[in-house]
């Protein structure tokens, strides 16, 4: 009797610990993070990183500058591609190249200029040597007016031809540069700190944040301050007509919170705006606004062994960039790509 007592009681103990270690190895069983929950968006990545500007070439990598906690560099121009790979091309030292814009050549090379550069602020640099190197690329020519400031280029954009566009913010001016013929020419703009419509000399400009160019029209945002005070935002047009250039006004707001931060044409040809709390679809039949994309998503990118999630609010979205149906998003902390994002939208929506 006290022998099958003994038995049991070992039998009992061996199922015991059988328990334990059962629910031990589920416990440190790793998670499985490849399924997407109700109502979440799949990124392709999501990067820790803030994204002064960036652009996208031809093979859909994403090339983009900003500023890093690291050490050695106060700026990293990096790219990621469509593996994710993220992969540092130039370090830059320079302070002064905080909250620098990029423009692309019809190469493939990438301009730069240094917006909060005071002593190379009419510089434009090329990154050059499979992008390692920053090189002096070319300066736009002092203005000969003896009331001119020394020139501050603040914004740049290729036009498809090989010619560029950038404004000088010190003289509110827009120029033209033409490689070519290593030059530079006027375009618009009075030097007076005011939101005019008119030709050359005659439009009043304040300060253009952001141009960009689609069938040889000139769209941009420009930002009117008086006494470094936000006034009125306002989406404005450059187009030739008549052998001028012509500056004129689609939409303006006072209210600063819905002020403009952004502009690109998607596949589609669709004129859409980032403002406010989202994304806004321009018609330029008649310069009237439509919701695109507004709210908070949740997205999800998946690695090798771990998963990446976050809320983005599109009231904080910076930057925003679309090719095809690829969205690329800039926020103050982190920078991200969903692919397909029309079709992953509508699904999380169910």
């Amino acid at each position: 009797m006290k022998r099958k007592i003994l038995v049991l009681a070992v039998l009992q103990l061996f199922m015991v610990l059988g328990s334990c270690s059962s629910d031990s190895e589920n416990n440190n069983a790793p998670e499985k993070t490849d399924e997407l929950q109700k109502g979440e968006v799949k990124a392709d990545f999501i990067a820790s990183y803030s994204a002064d500007d960036f652009v996208i070439n031809n093979d859909d990598t994403a090339f983009f500058v900003g500023q890093t906690n690291d050490k050695d560099y106060f700026i990293k121009f990096q790219k990621i591609d469509k593996s994710v790979n993220l992969t540092l091309l130039k370090g830059i030292t320079n302070i002064n190249f905080l909250s620098s814009r990029l423009a692309v050549t019809p190469t493939g090379d990438f301009l730069i200029i240094a917006y909060n550069d005071p002593v190379d602020g009419e510089k434009i640099f090329r990154f050059e040597n499979n992008y390692t190197e920053m090189n002096l690329f070319y300066t736009l020519k002092p203005i000969s007016s003896p009331f001119a400031s020394k020139i501050k280029l603040t914004a740049i954009t290729g036009n498809n031809d090989n010619t560029y566009f950038v404004f000088d913010q010190a003289n509110r001016q827009i120029k033209r540069f033409l490689p070519e013929l290593n030059s530079d020419v006027f375009v618009a703009g009075s030097g007076k700190n005011e939101i005019v419509d008119g030709t050359g000399l005659d439009a009043g400009l304040g300060s253009v944040s952001k141009i960009i160019s689609h069938n040889n029209v000139l769209y941009f945002i420009d930002n009117l301050y008086t006494e470094n005070t936000l006034t009125s935002s306002n989406l404005r047009k450059l187009e030739y007509v008549n052998n001028q250039w012509k500056v004129s006004t689609l939409l303006s707001t006072t209210v600063i919170t819905d002020s403009f931060r952004d502009i690109v044409f998607n596949s589609n040809n669709d004129f859409l705006v980032l403002k406010g709390e989202g994304i806004y679809k321009l018609n330029l039949l008649d310069n009237t606004l439509s919701l695109f994309k507004n709210g908070e998503i949740k997205v999800v990118a998946f690695n090798k062994n771990s998963s990446s999630r976050m809320t983005v609010d599109f009231g904080s979205v910076k930057s925003f960039k679309i090719k095809n149906n690829d969205l690329y998003l800039s926020t103050t902390t982190n920078f991200i790509k969903i692919s397909d994002f029309p079709t992953k939208f509508a699904a999380a929506e169910k």
